[in-house]
C-alpha cells in the first residue's frame, strides 16, 4: 500500500538535493529514516522488486506530478472534503 499510494517524480540530482529528496516519495514511505541521498540510491532496487512482485511503481515528470496533485486538491475542494479534512486537523 505504501508504494502504490505514493508517486515519485523525476528531477536532476541538484534539484533533488534542493527539494530535500521529496522526489523519492515511494522510498521515503518505505524507509522514512533514510537520508535523501540513500533514497535516491535504493530507488532502482525498490523499482525492480516492485516489478518482480507486480506492485505498481509510479513515477512521472515533476510538472505532471504537480498538475495531478493540484487537480486532486481542486477535486477535494469542490467536493467539500478538503474543508472537512482541514477541520479535522485543527
Amino acid at each position: 500500500m505504501q508504494v502504490e499510494s505514493a508517486n515519485n517524480f523525476e528531477v536532476s540530482r541538484p534539484v533533488s538535493i534542493l527539494c530535500g529528496g521529496l522526489d523519492r516519495q515511494i522510498e521515503h514511505h518505505l524507509f522514512p529514516t533514510l537520508p535523501p541521498p540513500r533514497l535516491r540510491e535504493i530507488a532502482p532496487e525498490v523499482r525492480a522488486v516492485c516489478e518482480r512482485w507486480g506492485v505498481e511503481y509510479k513515477t512521472d515528470t515533476w510538472g505532471r506530478t504537480l498538475r495531478k496533485a493540484l487537480a486532486h486538491i481542486r477535486h477535494l475542494g469542490r467536493s467539500g472534503r478538503l474543508h472537512a479534512m482541514v477541520r479535522e486537523m485543527a
